[in-house]
């Protein structure tokens, strides 16, 4: 969201299937000037299904078979919303997420695969469905458990179509492989309904499964069609029963249950119906794609090869709308060339009648898949326009903007009507009470994430930090807003993200945001001037340290590290989430357990990295300390994006010339001494005999990473172990 361009137009995918990250691939190729993107998706990576068999007979890590899309949509520019959909409203053009504000869109797109069908009596309670692939592979792992304990004698496998037959024989493979000393064996069944075996395949492909089945021993049984599952068996429609301790469920799935009350026009099973552009039948500003859709005009069997198909074609024809082009008809090819291995590093290729097996053909299909994984996972350094003149000497061009930028007193009415805020004076009054002290502190700072829900989170948290490391009770709050230039209902959009993630930020501290300023600029940007007060007598300072005391630290360090690589499309996603919620965390409870174990001295963990503000504490105290480095709290992959990626925050190098009294050392949380934090932790000296309390305390109320870091000394000295 940092960039020069006005916001003309907002298209928003919802679901981070195939054909969307390839969307997101070639915007990233070629941007739209004037368009934002947003991707909501329930999970920071997404699971390429092709590869999933693969991975269940132990040929593939997990991360090899994932894209990761917190990477992929700062490649192409796009926002990251990580949240469920609960429902679309296409009349009124927004998207209705879970815990937080509707998101409005000019142009919508869904890619939000399918569901498993559990219709049958039994089957949520009893079986493994093979999707989501998120949800299944924590299934997995705890099937393999139950093998390793030798629970598990006998396996069922319902529904013989690809999926099924693939991932059979994937799970015997495994078991063969990583059981083999057992000393019971595992007997295997795949129940086929009236239509048998692999029904869409020609003979040859089917003989030579018959042929696999019938080598290994595994038992299939024909025209069983389950109709009731029970805690160890399965009854099929004519009352045969079959005893099976673990059943996987992969037959024909079902859509999105939201949809039912999404206004687009669905087919019979629920599934939306699109035209030969992808465009839904009677709402042309939503596209559809992927399993979810059906083309109405040339329907195809839900398999990825079609998804992966539609994806360019999906991306012109946004591309097409959005400059009020006519979308092009897509014609989905008739045949394709399948793929389907059979546990071992061996397939069966088909296509049409014809069909060929062997340890090439494996070979041949890991080929295809890596490569399209690399699409996503390496991802090309886009050239940028190199900057002339004197502004050669800038990272990013600067703009300033008088009063003349405000956005527009109607529009802010608007949305903080619907926050349901007062009306507003000139000032906002606050009464002082008797015999308290009065804090104040301020903050603002650009834009580091693309989601102004959560930035306004993390800003929030941010500010009333200052707050809570002197010792007091934020009270009142002034917001500072700068959105991105654009239209009004865009800009309109992003004021109702950003406020409301602010104000319910507030209202967990129980905060009251009394008023503020926007206006618009060149970048998103938001600060917070916050009020406090506290008992005079009870103010935190950073000159409170006694020798002796042990250092407290609320919250793990990293974050200046991780976003950084965040902005080259380096980090993880899972390093991503786990930062944010890190960031999003009050300080409020960490006040409070501090204070119960005797707290004396104060502050709080941001720009200037742990070494820099320790310091500031060791000045004001006239006293040194000795820190543990095995003892630092630090966030996943930020030791990684430093050793390994080689990337720091721009603030690294000059905290750490800053910080020139602490002794080079050589261990790998070293550097994160200087990393910068945003929204870090309390950083706090006790009493040596509160430690084990205190650290437990605050781990009990939800600061995991919470620890005793090392102690105060006499010598003025800063030491490190």
């Amino acid at each position: 969201m940092n960039n020069l361009e006005p916001i003309a137009r907002d298209l928003v995918l919802v679901g981070g299937g195939h054909s969307h990250v390839i969307v997101l691939r070639m915007l990233g190729m070629k941007p739209i000037p004037g368009l934002q993107v947003t991707l909501i998706s329930p999970s920071t990576r997404t699971a390429y299904s092709g590869m999933l068999p693969g991975l269940v007979a132990g040929h593939y890590e997990e991360d090899d078979i994932y894209i990761d899309l917190v990477p992929l949509c700062r490649f192409a520019g796009a926002r990251f919303i990580e949240a469920k959909v609960e429902g679309i409203d296409p009349i009124g053009q927004s998207v209705q997420l879970d815990s937080r504000p509707d998101l409005r869109y000019d142009i919508l797109s869904l890619d939000v695969g399918i569901t498993p069908s559990l219709d049958v009596p039994g089957a949520t309670e009893n079986v493994i469905p093979v999707k989501p692939i998120n949800e299944f592979l924590g299934l997995w792992q705890g099937f393999l458990e139950s093998v390793s304990r030798g629970e598990v004698s006998s396996v069922g496998f319902v529904g013989a179509g690809a999926g099924g037959v693939e991932l059979c024989l994937a799970v015997h493979h495994r078991l063969r492989e990583s059981f083999a000393p057992q000393t019971h064996p595992i007997s295997f069944h795949l129940f086929a309904d009236d239509k048998g075996v692999l029904p869409a395949y020609n003979s040859g492909v089917k003989s030579a499964f018959a042929s696999e089945f019938e080598r290994r021993g595994i038992q299939v049984h024909d025209s069983f069609r389950v109709a009731r599952v029970d805690n160890q068996s399965l009854i099929s429609a004519a009352g045969d029963e079959i005893q099976v301790d673990a059943v996987f469920w992969i037959t024909s799935a079902v859509s999105q249950p939201w949809l039912q009350n999404s206004g687009l026009a669905l087919t019979d099973d629920g599934f939306i119906a699109v035209g030969s552009t992808l465009q839904s039948e009677n709402f042309s500003n939503v596209f559809a794609s992927g399993d979810i859709a059906n083309m109405s005009s040339s329907p195809r069997p839900k398999a990825g090869v079609f998804a992966v198909r539609q994806g360019s074609p999906l991306a012109k024809n946004i591309r097409r709308l959005l400059n009020q082009q006519i979308p092009l008809d897509y014609h989905p090819q008739r045949e394709f060339l399948s793929l389907i291995s059979t546990g071992g590093k061996c397939a069966v290729a088909s296509r049409n009648s014809r069909s060929v097996s062997g340890k090439w053909v494996w070979r041949w299909k890991d080929w295809i898949d890596r490569r399209f994984m690399r699409r996503f996972n390496d991802l090309p350094a886009m050239p940028k326009e190199p900057r002339v003149g004197l502004l050669a000497e800038f990272d990013d061009q600067m703009q300033c903007g008088g009063c003349g930028s405000k956005v527009s007193a109607e529009l802010l009415a608007e949305v903080l009507t619907e926050l349901g805020s007062e009306g507003r004076d000139d000032a906002a009054e606050y009464a002082v009470p008797v015999g308290k002290t009065m804090l104040h502190s301020i903050d603002y700072f650009r834009s580091f994430i693309e989601d102004p829900y959560l930035f306004a989170q993390v800003g929030v948290t941010h500010a009333l930090s200052d707050i809570y490391a002197m010792g007091g009770t934020p009270v009142t709050a002034l917001a500072m807003v700068t959105v991105p230039y654009g239209k009004p209902p865009v800009v309109k959009s992003i004021l109702q993200q950003l406020l409301s993630g602010a104000k319910g930020q507030l209202d967990l501290d129980h905060v009251k945001l009394v008023g503020g300023h926007t206006t618009e600029g060149a970048e998103l940007s938001i600060g917070f001037s916050v009020n406090g007060i506290v008992d005079p007598e009870q103010v935190l300072r950073k000159s409170g340290m006694e020798a002796g005391q042990a250092l407290i630290l609320t919250k793990p360090l990293g974050t200046g590290a991780l976003f950084a690589a965040d902005m080259q499309h380096k980090a993880r996603g899972a390093w991503i989430t786990p930062a944010l919620t890190s960031m999003k965390q009050s300080n409020l409870s960490a006040l409070k357990v501090l204070r119960e174990h005797n707290v004396s001295a104060c502050t709080d963990i941001t720009g200037f990295g742990l070494a820099g503000h320790l310091l500031e504490m060791t000045s004001a105290s006239g006293l040194g300390v000795s820190l543990s480095l095995d003892d630092l709290p630090v966030l996943e992959g930020s030791v990684h994006t430093i050793q390994d990626l080689g990337i720091t925050s721009t603030l690294y190098q000059g905290n750490r010339e800053s910080a020139f009294a602490v002794p080079d050392y050589q261990h790998e949380n070293f550097e994160l001494l200087f990393d910068p934090q945003t929204s870090g932790g309390l950083l706090a000296s006790i009493p040596a005999g509160c430690v084990d309390d205190c650290v437990e305390a605050l781990r009990k109320v939800g600061y995991l990473g919470a620890n005793c870091i090392g102690f105060v000394t006499e010598d003025n000295q800063f030491t490190l172990a």
